[in-house]
């Protein structure tokens, strides 16, 4: 007899299906909006996205990942159930979940390029993205449970208060941070990328600077690229794979002084492990940065509207 974990994705398992109104993360948006982009062409959208084939390995990979540590932790088990559960007609809607994550990902992308356009990339204005790396707080190894999200985004939306960006989209991204040399402790870092719109980039980032100071851990908290309305950078807004960022530091000939530089690896055990719990307990629908806009309802389609 196979083991459940190694079975297909989409073969028909249990008579169980998922109910959202039994999750409280799980809003009726999201619900909808990974359902609707289930029944668009499974075409790639940008360069380097996932096929929906690597995703569906994936989503394997992970369910094997969670009942290998779920004999020791009730809760991964659980989370594996519910990938399990994830089928296109009735999907999971978990934030672990590869399957759901690329569609709600993927619906996200289509459905921002219009708004960006309309409604944020206003006359007079440069798009812009604006990437904030808080060197507070930051999140230690094994209390990342704690961390609480909603927190997160009043603070973030208060700081955009300040600097005058009323327009805007983006993500909540998570990277395990460490350093080569051990200069300091490893941390989990929380951090955005919000697309908007400016008149005036430096002082945009004068005032971001003066909100959300440096330290030793973070060295360049604040960074406002252009902003380029194509389906790649808008992915990149909202990102579903996370890594983890070693730093290094390299001689610069030139100047003879070190600079520090950063490699990605993939994330340890105990790492995918404190994620995969988070992104479940938090859901979709809380990774996302509503400046202006808001997801609407109409005739069983969402919609980013202006607020």
């Amino acid at each position: 007899m196979k083991n459940k974990s190694c079975r297909p994705f989409n073969i028909f398992r249990s008579r169980r299906t998922f109910n959202p109104k039994n999750y409280s993360n799980v809003k009726t948006w999201v619900v909808k909006a990974i359902a609707e982009e289930s029944n668009n062409p499974p075409d790639r959208m940008w360069k380097g996205e996932p096929s929906a084939e690597t995703i569906s390995d994936e989503q394997l990979k992970r369910i094997r990942f969670l009942r290998k540590h779920g004999k020791s932790d009730s809760e991964l088990n659980s989370i594996a159930d519910c990938l399990e559960l994830c089928e296109p007609r009735n999907p999971c809607c978990s934030g672990a979940c590869p399957q759901c994550s690329r569609l709600f990902q993927r619906f996200y992308v289509r459905q921002s390029r219009k708004q960006i356009q309309d409604i944020i990339a206003r006359e007079g204005k440069e798009l812009i993205g604006i990437c904030i790396i808080p060197s507070f707080p930051l999140v230690r190894p094994g209390q990342l449970k704690h961390f609480s999200i909603a927190n997160f985004q009043r603070r973030i939306k208060a700081a955009l208060d300040a600097s005058g960006v009323k327009f805007g989209i983006g993500g909540i991204d998570f990277s395990f941070n460490e350093d080569r040399e051990n200069k300091w402790q490893p941390f989990i870092c929380p951090h955005i990328y919000l697309i908007a719109s400016t008149d005036d980039r430096d002082k945009l980032r004068r005032i971001l600077k003066k909100i959300f100071m440096k330290s030793d851990e973070v060295k360049r908290q604040i960074k406002l690229p252009r902003f380029q309305n194509n389906a790649y950078r808008r992915s990149y807004s909202l990102k579903m794979i996370f890594k983890r960022r070693i730093s290094y530091y390299k001689l610069r000939k030139e100047k003879q002084t070190k600079s520090r530089n950063t490699s990605n690896d993939k994330l340890r055990v105990d790492q995918r492990i404190e994620l995969f719990k988070y992104l479940h307990q938090i859901g979709f629908a809380a990774r996302v940065i509503f400046r202006g806009l808001k997801p609407k309802i109409t005739n069983s389609k969402v919609r980013f509207r202006k607020a």
